[in-house]
């Protein structure tokens, strides 16, 4: 990763060592203020003592100057199964709640940056573009001015498949769960095992939302950039959290943890993060 990215890192995992949390002492003896998150394995990754920690105020920096406000963590739309879980598309009811999405808390969160980060599933792909088009119509219809479609930029590392429907004793143990249920559980092996793979995903999804704010900053540095601007993250339910999690914990803000940890992401729902350290729930209507 570039420089920013290892100091961005190397932040994360200092605020979690910082929280003192031993390896394989049960999670729910910290308080909650001081969650460990997603620590990745302690043992398992490199020695950054040498490194200074990027301050919270620096981390805001990067996304702001790229004219980044908020990030919008969105699960994907119902899904039919499918022999091979990547190929997994939506139905005609994920379709509709893609939509409703678009057309409810997605003109919330615009503008939108000119990029959007996308998982190369599928249903993640179909997802974010009835979700934009949906958005798009919306605010035509309501003449709210003018619209500028965002281009997908689909990320392999954004799709995970070890814990999945049809691959994963952890999954089918635990199953469409906040992510609270993974990370604080009486099987010390399934939960460390839970901090691997979740806390992997995470750092790999701060690595691809730090280079995103890169190129942003780039295209915009001719431009306004105090137009605040939302950078979507279309992915997967049990890994969707991790990442919302991570970019908190690097972030500084521990308040709030809760709403994301102990919410069961829906279909075409999820997170808001705020720069200026607020989160909130995107919910779109029933359907």
């Amino acid at each position: 990763p570039s420089p920013a990215v290892a100091k961005l890192s190397s932040a994360f995992i200092g605020i979690m060592r910082s929280l003192h949390c031993e390896r394989g002492q049960p999670l729910h003896l910290l308080p909650s203020s001081q969650h460990p998150l997603l620590p990745l394995p302690i043992d398992t990754v490199a020695d950054t003592s040498s490194h200074v920690p990027l301050a919270p105020s620096e981390i805001q920096k990067t996304f702001l100057e790229s004219g980044i406000t908020r990030i919008a963590f969105i699960r994907h739309g119902n899904t039919s199964p499918a022999s091979n879980d990547f190929e997994r598309t939506l139905t005609e009811l994920g379709r509709s709640q893609s939509r409703a999405a678009g057309a409810s808390y997605g003109i919330d969160l615009y503008p939108f940056s000119n990029v959007e980060l996308c998982s190369s599933a599928p249903r993640c792909v179909e997802t974010a573009n009835l979700f934009l088009g949906s958005a798009a119509e919306t605010m035509q219809q309501d003449d709210v001015g003018d619209y500028a479609m965002p281009k997908l930029s689909l990320q392999e590392q954004m799709y995970d498949g070890t814990m999945q429907p049809e691959g994963s004793r952890l999954f089918a143990k635990i199953g469409y769960a906040p992510i609270r249920s993974y990370l604080e559980n009486e099987n010390l092996d399934d939960v460390e095992a839970a901090r691997i793979v979740l806390g992997n995903y995470a750092r790999s999804s701060l690595d691809i939302m730090v280079g995103a704010t890169t190129k942003e900053r780039r295209h915009n540095a001719s431009t306004d950039t105090d137009i605040g601007r939302t950078l979507l993250f279309l992915a997967h339910a049990v890994y969707l959290p991790s990442a919302a999690l991570c970019l908190a914990a690097a972030l500084d803000c521990y308040n709030g943890m809760d709403l994301i940890l102990d919410t069961n992401t829906k279909e075409a729902e999820g997170y808001c993060i705020d720069i200026d350290k607020e989160k909130s729930l995107l919910c779109r209507p029933k359907i």
